[in-house]
């Protein structure tokens, strides 16, 4: 029992260290769809808002408010920056449905002043 404890908690640690990359990743690239792309507002959904939820193949979900014609652009540039895999979304193109859960569960990681 001692063997699979330890390879628990060693597993564990490394998705806890995986997470912190993963949200550090995530407002690096919310500030740059911010401030490089024009985004009015990027929040965080998915796995990674939710700390239970997120394990080692998890991707960062993110939707941003206001990329207009730039978010193909945004998308491609963010994509070849990320170590992780990327699920950017554009909120105005989001179904009502999609849109309240993202606006529930969600986490902003930049607004516009």
């Amino acid at each position: 029992m001692g063997i699979v404890n330890s390879i628990y908690k060693k597993k564990m640690n490394l998705q806890q260290q995986r997470r912190k990359e993963a949200l550090r990743e995530a407002k690096h690239i919310a500030r740059i769809l911010g401030e490089r792309f024009g985004a009015k507002e990027v929040i965080l959904y998915g796995s990674l808002s939710q700390e239970r939820y997120f394990d080692m193949a998890s991707d960062i979900d993110i939707v941003a408010k206001g990329l207009g014609d730039q978010y193909l652009k945004a998308y491609g540039y963010c994509l070849r920056l990320s170590e992780f895999n990327l699920d950017i979304r554009a909120y105005e193109d989001l179904p009502d449905q999609y849109k309240n859960q993202v606006n529930k569960q969600g986490r902003c990681l930049y607004a516009k002043k």
